[in-house]
């Protein structure tokens, strides 16, 4: 089947064969993805009609057909998306529509037709579409790497609450710590709409700890912070705003009595390092920025909370397409499967700080990096911040600003490639400890460090 010619009727043979007996599809797509869509390849346009999850059959659409949505792209971005390990921003259809539809270049997929319907049917759809690689190079949807490490088996994590008043409300925020009290602080941020267990292999690599006092927390409403019980807050629209958040983690670190910490965060929690650099540079030590850039527009959509949609599904599986597809199985499911924990609203509410209110894109000369050292650090695999807005962003910062390309991650490098991402961040905080001779490197790969890319 590999040397078959994509979207021959030997290829579509395959492909349905290969959907129709997938476990994940029929425990997700039975009675009821029943969407119709339309895949186009070049000048070629094939529909594909689904009953129950399964395929019933791939034709050329014509007249008395009806369908609901469909994607659709020059065949080179189809090549590319069907090969192994597809090239970054090409490995899933969502990461491939962001860069049409919001970043306006060309060569990616576009989707059409009824938006509500495919966020109605976003998991098996994503699903349907991802089982072509398989269908494309043969064997079993890709699991390489799946097999999970061995465990610490007495984690020396500790969890507990502090008290944290803001704006005169007091919060019950929840964090986990490990490493010597007397360790240089080391505060994560989680991204936007998740929680503090993203941080977990950080909390328990004894080469960090042994320097570091890592502290993880969760922000009010996220994780074990429930929201204060002195308002009410299920009537409230919850609108995350860059005053905000820069304010809950200088209170948090001040309510820790954190002295001098180093912050780092991904996402929401890598783009708020400039906001921290530009008003608060004095209170941190350095700030390292994972898949931090200017301006991050596109994804403060309804769809992520919408009495239509099923949220859990979007809101976790639309972590899919912004993680290296190379990566360990079971990381990546981790990491997906954190996001199903998220209470609805809330990662739709973080995205408006994320993007629309942060937006440094004719402001970046505001910030002064030599007050506060500044490690911008974006994965190769990430469609909404790649290393390229990284360098943009240390560009337009200018001293005290550098910019690091992660290869073989994406979006969630803490949780997606743990191993990966440690091996990474360490010359970073040897750097910030003042004990690493030479400069961090501008660009980390896999094979510099001896981590197989695919594991």
């Amino acid at each position: 089947m590999p040397n078959e010619t994509l979207a021959s009727d030997e290829w579509w043979s395959e492909y349905q064969g290969v959907v129709n007996s997938d476990p994940e599809m029929t425990l997700h797509g039975r009675d009821a993805f029943d969407e119709n869509f339309v895949v186009g390849i070049g000048e070629e346009h094939f529909l594909v009609e689904m009953q129950g999850g399964e395929v019933q059959d791939v034709r050329t659409p014509g007249l008395d057909d009806a369908w609901s949505f469909g994607v659709v792209g020059p065949r080179e971005a189809w090549e590319e998306f069907v090969s192994e390990v597809p090239s970054p921003h090409h490995n899933e259809v969502f990461a491939s529509f962001y860069r049409t539809a919001v970043k306006g270049e060309e060569g990616y997929f576009d989707l059409i037709g009824n938006h509500e319907a495919i966020f109605q049917n976003f998991r098996p759809f994503q699903r349907a579409l991802d089982l072509m690689r398989t269908a494309h190079n043969g064997g079993q949807p890709r699991t390489e790497g799946s097999n999970r490490p061995e465990e610490v088996t007495d984690e020396p994590i500790t969890g507990q609450y502090v008290t944290v008043d803001l704006d005169g409300v007091d919060h019950r925020i929840y964090y986990e710590a490990a490493g010597p009290t007397d360790g240089i602080p080391l505060l994560c941020q989680h991204t936007a709409g998740c929680n503090n267990q993203q941080w977990r292999h950080v909390l328990n690599d004894p080469e960090i700890t042994e320097h570091f006092r890592v502290v993880a927390y969760d922000l009010p409403r996220h994780g074990k912070s429930v929201p204060p019980s002195s308002e009410s807050w299920w009537a409230d629209q919850y609108d995350l705003t860059a005053e905000r958040f820069t304010d809950t983690i200088v209170s948090i670190a001040d309510a820790l009595e954190l002295e001098d910490p180093v912050f780092i965060g991904s996402s929401m929690g890598g783009t708020i390092t400039l906001e921290l650099a530009d008003w608060y540079p004095e209170r941190f030590r350095a700030l390292i920025g994972l898949e931090a850039g200017l301006f991050t527009p596109g994804f403060y959509i309804q769809w992520l909370d919408h009495p239509h949609v099923n949220a859990n599904d979007v809101n976790s599986h639309a972590t899919w397409g912004l993680m290296a597809p190379h990566g360990p199985e079971w990381a990546r499911r981790e990491t997906l499967y954190l996001y199903e924990q998220g209470a609805n609203g809330v990662l739709k509410g973080d995205l408006h700080y994320y993007s629309t209110d942060h937006d440094y894109s004719e402001s970046a000369d505001d910030i002064d990096a030599t007050q506060v050292r500044m490690y911008l650090m974006n994965g190769e695999y990430d469609y909404l911040t790649n290393p390229d807005d990284a360098r943009e962003a240390a560009a337009a910062i200018g001293d005290g600003a550098t910019a690091h390309e992660m290869k073989a991650t994406g979006h969630f490098p803490m949780s997606e490639r743990p191993e990966l991402f440690r091996a990474y961040l360490k010359p970073v905080l040897d750097d910030i400890r003042g004990v690493r001779d030479e400069p961090v490197p501008d660009v980390f790969a896999p094979e510099d460090f001896g981590v197989e890319a695919n594991k």
